[in-house]
């Protein structure tokens, strides 16, 4: 029988040698050539302050080989050989040297970036440096360098003052768990104290709390977290990065003086006992960017003045019964995430709980923020409920709200009519979450004050100088700028 030829093996065959051929082809070529240069995201990368012995984020950097060849690296490793305290993963693989590494013509690859910084015995952040190295085949080198700050910090974990103690401003103080004050006891913090507290960990004061801060040197509370969320949004500009501060009923004398408290849980809660002793003196203070309220008085007796309480997912100030004097303060709120809450709610009334408002009185004030009206009231049923106080003074204020004619606790007050009311500070920019509440050249706060406080608080919450005639409403005078 005459044989005839397959037509499928012919197919397979022609199939076999095009795959053969397309392989061949496709195999990479690698050149040595020095002009062959490596370019990089980034040519240097830098890392904001870690703390000692704590170790940072990661970061990253991208290697691209924009050559027609491939390139081969005789190695990938760190300048310092490790000594540092940076340490690099290339390909997965975590150390301080890598041999051998293969980049693609029009390829890419990774290398991931942390620092554990050894303890400097430094008060001051000090300086951390290194490089990576990018030694090709000819022995050309490529370098991206690496900075970073090391600071010194004391922890305290799981530490409750059985005695008065002060807190000096030599290294932060990085709390775990929470920071707790006994009963009877005083805690002190000197001007300049930085405390970072770790997610969740609160200061919780069932003693007394003195915190000392100055106009050049405040005491500051706030989060841990150094790094980033993104290049341009510092977790530290995050709410909820720790708690917050707690005063229990039986917790007096609470003196907080040129103090910072922002990015918490909340900001102050205040439990009261409904007594006229006063338990809270709040002054030349900020407050501000909190997941809950900011200043929490449940039945207290608090005077705050020269202070900014600012964007609250709930309240910035949230007063529940008790006695609150309020003179030249800022309650703004421009919360940014979601929907928020009022700058300022005044109830005698909450879960079933009917409390007197004793006395809740405002002066010089400045509440506004991005609704229409800024204050909410809630009172008990009057009928119901015919001699429970619900006593409120607002008087020399600018007010984002809505006054009836016949409301007489309303004396000499401004409405702020803006179009809108962030127009009326130096920068609202919720995109990047950047708020500095001075005063804009247009904002409607401007000489509504009277001198009545000037004795008091001649200067605003920065030092500039209040003067006769001239008084803003809030805690910032504004003052042109050079």
């Amino acid at each position: 029988m005459k044989k005839t030829s397959n037509p499928f093996i012919y197919i397979a065959s022609l199939m076999v040698a095009l795959m053969f051929f397309v392989g061949c082809s496709d195999e990479e070529s690698y050149t040595s050539s020095p002009a062959s240069p490596l370019k990089f995201s980034e040519d240097t990368l830098k890392f904001d302050t870690v703390f000692t012995n704590i170790g940072s984020s990661t970061q990253w950097l991208k290697v691209f080989n924009p050559n027609s060849d491939g390139v081969r690296l005789n190695s990938i490793s760190l300048a310092s050989g490790g000594r540092s305290g940076f340490y690099i993963n290339v390909d997965g693989q975590s150390g301080t040297a890598f041999t051998n590494v293969e980049i693609a013509h029009k390829d890419s690859i990774f290398v991931f970036v942390e620092v554990n910084v050894d303890p400097t015995n430094e008060d001051s952040p000090v300086l951390i440096e290194d490089s990576i190295v990018f030694t090709h085949q000819n022995g050309a080198r490529q370098y991206v360098h690496l900075l970073a700050y090391g600071q010194d910090v004391i922890i305290l974990d799981h530490i409750c003052f059985e005695n008065d103690t002060t807190l000096a401003a030599t290294r932060p103080f990085l709390i775990y768990d929470s920071l707790v004050v006994a009963s009877g006891c005083t805690l002190t913090l000197a001007e300049g104290t930085n405390l970072y507290f770790h997610a969740k960990a609160s200061l919780l004061v069932h003693g007394s709390l003195h915190s000392e801060g100055s106009l050049e040197h405040p005491v500051v509370m706030r989060g841990d977290r150094l790094d980033r969320m993104f290049d341009y949004l510092p977790y530290d500009r995050l709410d909820a990065q720790w708690g917050g501060v707690w005063l229990a009923p039986e917790s007096t004398d609470n003196i907080i003086d040129f103090t910072d408290i922002h990015s918490g849980s909340y900001g102050i809660y205040c439990n009261g006992t409904e007594s006229e002793q006063r338990q809270l003196t709040l002054t030349n203070s900020t407050i501000h960017n909190v997941a809950g309220s900011g200043l929490s008085l449940n039945l207290c007796t608090a005077f705050v003045a020269n202070c900014q309480i600012s964007n609250a997912n709930l309240y910035c100030i949230d007063i529940l019964g008790g006695y609150a004097d309020f003179v030249h303060c800022t309650i703004a709120q421009f919360y940014p995430w979601k929907q928020y809450g009022a700058a300022l709610k005044l109830t005698n009334t909450r879960n079933d709980t009917i409390v007197d408002l004793h006395r809740a009185a405002f002066y010089n004030c400045y509440v506004t923020g991005g609704q229409e009206d800024e204050i909410y009231g809630e009172k008990a049923n009057e009928s119901q409920y015919t001699d429970v106080l619900f006593n409120y003074h607002f008087e020399n204020c600018v007010l984002a709200t809505v006054i009836a004619e016949d409301d007489t606790n309303f004396v000499a007050c401004t409405l702020d009519t803006l179009e809108h009311h962030a127009d009326n500070f130096h920068t609202i920019d919720t995109e990047n979450y950047i708020y500095d509440f001075r005063l804009d050249s247009a904002s409607v706060a401007r000489s509504k004050a009277s001198d009545s406080f000037l004795d008091r608080y001649p200067t605003d919450r920065n030092g500039v100088e209040r003067k006769p005639g001239n008084v803003d409403a809030g805690c910032f005078q504004y003052f042109k700028e050079n």
